[in-house]
């Protein structure tokens, strides 16, 4: 199934590739930064390990997950509407019961501008109204199929070793960490909590646990100097991507990033 979440930077038009990887000698998935978890949703694996540092992400779909006729009969109370979002963005989420955050989570999410998760200094979600051009309300089947497969994955909110400690041969590792590029500007998840060229180095030696213990992994990264001393070591390949935040769609332009992997299964076509 399609991811019911839209975030910036997702997979979405590549997971028929990266499917490819994943083989029935994976026991199970595992994505230390999860974001809307496109991969995860398109390969319904029996068993998995989301991870992300957004807490609201991950608080949302663990309510989601525990109580799903809750969070539709919250959801369903929302009024639509440009004056409707910009009252229910304004609300404290420390205030909210998990069950109206979550609901607040999908709501903002669905109708804010091109499914951006950014929020300011105080850590308030702040992204302005901007709902998808086709108009199409929240998908109730969606979010009823989309908890049914988050209950076969254990959750966890944290830094993305965090995840990677949890990890054991047998597994499949997908990690497509905010991209840190110094010669040009690429939108990542503006948060109080953000991921940094600080956060290399640590990202390498996960890497190489990951190729040592034999678990496998396949990493993306927007093509740089930094992913390219990233992954050296992986053979990584070019691919083509679409960037998805031009605020037209016309605007919109393709992209380069970086595909590497320790697994000797999957072909990736990189036009």
């Amino acid at each position: 199934m399609k991811s019911l979440i839209r975030w910036a930077g997702s997979k979405k038009q590549l997971v028929h590739k990266l499917a490819g990887f994943f083989t029935p000698a994976h026991h199970r998935y595992v994505e230390p930064f999860a974001g809307s978890a496109s991969l995860f949703f398109h390969l319904e694996p029996s068993e998995a390990i989301l991870g992300d540092m957004n807490l609201e992400l991950i608080t949302a779909m663990r309510a989601l997950r525990e109580g799903t006729s809750d969070v539709l009969r919250c959801l369903k109370q929302f009024p639509i509407g440009e004056k409707a979002y910009y009252s229910i963005r304004s609300w404290n989420p420390a205030s909210l019961s998990r069950t109206v955050l979550a609901a607040r989570f999908l709501y903002l999410n669905h109708y804010c501008f091109n499914g951006l998760y950014r929020t300011n200094r105080e850590g308030r979600f702040n992204v302005p109204f901007g709902p998808p051009k086709n108009g199409i309300e929240i998908n109730e089947e969606t979010i009823v199929r989309a908890s049914k497969l988050l209950r076969r994955a254990v959750l966890v909110d944290g830094d993305f070793e965090k995840v990677i400690k949890l990890t054991k041969p047998g597994d499949f590792v997908y990690l497509d960490p905010p991209y840190v590029v110094r010669s040009r500007r690429i939108f990542a998840e503006y948060c109080t909590k953000t991921f940094s060229s600080c956060d290399l180095g640590r990202l390498q030696a996960a890497l190489t646990h990951l190729d040592r213990q034999g678990i496998t992994f396949v990493i993306t990264y927007a093509d740089s100097t930094e992913a390219r001393n990233l992954l050296r070591q992986w053979r990584p390949r070019r691919i083509r991507a679409r960037r998805n935040i031009a605020g037209f769609v016309g605007h919109r332009r393709f992209s380069y990033e970086l595909l590497a992997t320790n697994s000797t299964v999957g072909e990736f076509d990189a036009n």
